[in-house]
C-alpha cells in the first residue's frame, strides 16, 4: 500500500526527517534571540512534531497538484495554516498554555494563526516542494525497504518514550500554573481583607509575590512567611482561616520534582502564554532566568 508513490514507512521517515529540520531551525532561530541555547519544543528530544506533521499536511494538500507553483502555494498554505490553528487550539485545552501566540500581528484569528504565518507557510510549501524534499527523497531512497520499516519503528518507538516524559512534564506545568494561580487569588482575598491591617505592621505586611527570588526555595519561603502572618490576622475569621489551611496544604503538594519538570517545559517554550493561569505563569517567571 503506497500514497503518491510512498510507502507507510517512507511517510514515517518524512515526519521525522521533518521534525528534526523544524527542531533545528526553530532551535537556532529562538536561541540567538534569546540569547541563549533553547531546546525548543514540546519534546524533550531533537523533534519538533509540528514541523512533521505540517510537512505531511502540505505534501498531501500539494503533491496532487505539483506541477502548479500557485496551486502548491495556496494549497500549502491551507493545509498547514489549518493543522496549525487546530493544534494550537487543542494544546491550550489539554495543557492550559498557548505555545505560540500571533495576537499582536494583524489579521490573526484568535492568536493561533495570522495572515504573515500562513504566507510563509505558503511559500515554504513551494521551497519544500522544489528544493529539500527531493534531497529527502533521496535520503529516504536509499534505504531498503525492510532497513526503512526498521529505523521508522526505532524512531516511533523513540519519540513515544519521549512523548510520554514529555506528556508528564506538561501535565505538571498545567498543574502548577492552576496551583500557584489560585495561590495568588487566595492570597490576594487575604490580602484584601487585612490591607487596612498591614499597612501600618512594621515593614508591612504585604508584598506579593512580584518579590519573588529567582530561585524555588526563596519563592516557597516567601509564600510561607506571608501565610504564617496572615494566619495569625486570620485567627478570628473562619473563612480566611480557611484559606491559609487551604494554601498551605496545596504548597506540600508542589513538590521539587514537579517544579524542575514544569520549569524544563518552559524552559524549552520561553514564548508560552496563559490565559487561565496568567498568575501561575508570572509566579514562575523568576525561577526561568538564567
Amino acid at each position: 500500500m503506497t500514497w503518491f508513490g510512498y510507502a507507510p514507512a517512507q511517510w514515517a521517515l518524512f515526519f521525522f526527517l521533518y521534525s528534526f529540520l523544524g527542531w533545528v531551525w526553530e532551535s537556532c532561530y529562538v536561541s540567538l534571540r534569546q540569547g541563549r541555547w533553547v531546546n525548543r519544543g514540546f519534546l524533550n528530544g531533537p523533534l519538533l512534531p509540528i514541523y512533521g506533521f505540517g510537512a505531511v499536511a502540505i505534501l498531501l494538500f500539494t503533491l496532487p497538484v505539483a506541477a502548479n507553483p500557485l496551486l502548491v502555494f495556496l494549497m500549502g498554505m491551507t493545509g498547514a495554516t489549518l493543522l496549525e490553528y487546530v493544534t494550537g487550539w487543542t494544546m491550550e485545552r489539554l495543557f492550559h498554555v498557548r505555545y505560540w501566540d500571533y495576537s499582536m500581528y494583524r489579521f490573526n484569528l484568535n492568536g493561533y494563526i495570522c495572515l504573515p504565518a500562513s504566507l510563509c507557510w505558503g511559500a515554504f510549501s513551494l521551497v519544500m516542494l522544489r528544493l529539500i524534499h527531493p534531497v529527502v527523497i533521496g535520503w529516504v531512497a536509499m534505504l531498503a525497504p525492510a532497513a526503512a520499516l526498521t529505523a521508522a519503528l526505532a524512531l516511533s518507538a523513540f519519540f513515544a518514550v519521549d512523548l510520554l516524559v514529555s506528556l508528564r512534564q506538561a501535565v505538571d506545568m498545567r498543574s502548577l500554573l492552576q496551583s500557584l494561580s489560585a495561590s495568588s487569588r487566595h492570597i490576594a482575598r487575604l490580602q484584601k481583607r487585612y490591607e487596612v491591617e498591614a499597612a501600618f505592621a512594621p515593614g508591612g505586611l504585604v508584598r506579593g509575590i512580584e518579590t519573588a527570588q529567582s530561585r524555588l526555595q526563596a519563592l516557597r519561603q516567601q509564600r510561607r512567611q506571608l501565610l504564617r502572618t496572615l494566619s495569625v490576622e486570620a485567627s478570628g475569621d473562619v473563612d480566611a482561616a480557611r484559606l491559609v489551611r487551604e494554601e498551605l496544604s496545596a504548597m506540600e503538594g508542589r513538590t521539587d520534582s514537579m517544579y524542575r519538570r514544569a520549569l524544563r517545559h518552559l524552559r524549552r517554550n520561553p514564548g508560552a502564554v496563559s490565559r487561565r493561569c496568567a498568575e501561575g505563569l508570572r509566579d514562575m517567571e523568576p525561577l526561568l532566568r538564567p
